[in-house]
């Protein structure tokens, strides 16, 4: 499902926040690749299981707010290794689009709620302009938290009716860009929905859905 609350044309905004995960690349595909990759891997290895247990306590302790700083394990398998699969399921029509905008004069910012270096590599040549996550000393909370939000508004010293967030969870992105004041995009994760989304943005039609 796709949820927006624009008040102009895409294309009139000054600045784009997008989210990473399930909006730059679709995130199901990417998930499922991993799981299948963890599973072969650990199944030859069950004497390090506790790496994969790891993992998993890892990712419950985040999505509650918990953070701390990663292991070598989980800097492996949740930066660096998911790379080849973003590579291969990134949304190439939203980042061509983005990309458009940024010719313009458009300043995009990518912010994640996870750290997000390594996962950029695999959006190149699309570079923001800059970016952010919640591990950064000066965010350290999870979105719907408008922390970070608030402190890109304030980085790019603009208006927050100037900005547009474009994500992929209403009740990550969508509520955080609504507590702050701002406009937003939410994505839905099938491809076929999002191709007829992004043919209205080409042709600069209005819409609301």
């Amino acid at each position: 499902m796709t949820l927006s609350k624009l008040h102009k044309n895409l294309t009139e905004y000054k600045a784009i926040v997008l989210d990473m995960d399930g909006t730059l690349y679709y995130q199901f595909p990417v998930r499922v690749c991993m799981a299948i990759t963890l599973f072969f891997h650990y199944l030859w290895r069950l004497h390090r299981i506790s790496e994969l247990i790891e993992i998993y306590r890892y990712r419950k302790r985040y999505e509650l707010g918990k953070m701390q700083e990663p292991t070598s394990n989980i800097v492996y398998w949740m930066q660096k290794k998911p790379k080849k699969y973003i590579a291969l399921f990134r949304d190439n029509r939203l980042i061509s689009m983005v990309q458009n905008l940024q010719s313009r004069g458009m300043k995009v910012v990518v912010y994640s709620d996870y750290p997000l270096e390594e996962k950029l590599e695999a959006l190149l040549p699309f570079v923001p302009d800059s970016y952010c996550s919640a591990n950064d000393a000066e965010i350290q909370c999870l979105k719907p938290d408008t922390t970070g939000l608030l402190q890109i508004v304030n980085t790019l010293n603009l208006a927050i009716a100037d900005i547009v967030f474009v994500g992929d969870r209403f009740e990550k992105d969508g509520l955080c860009a609504q507590q702050a004041g701002m406009d937003y995009l939410i994505l839905s994760q099938s491809c076929l929905v999002r191709k007829a989304i992004y043919k209205k943005i080409k042709s600069n039609a209005s819409f609301n859905i």
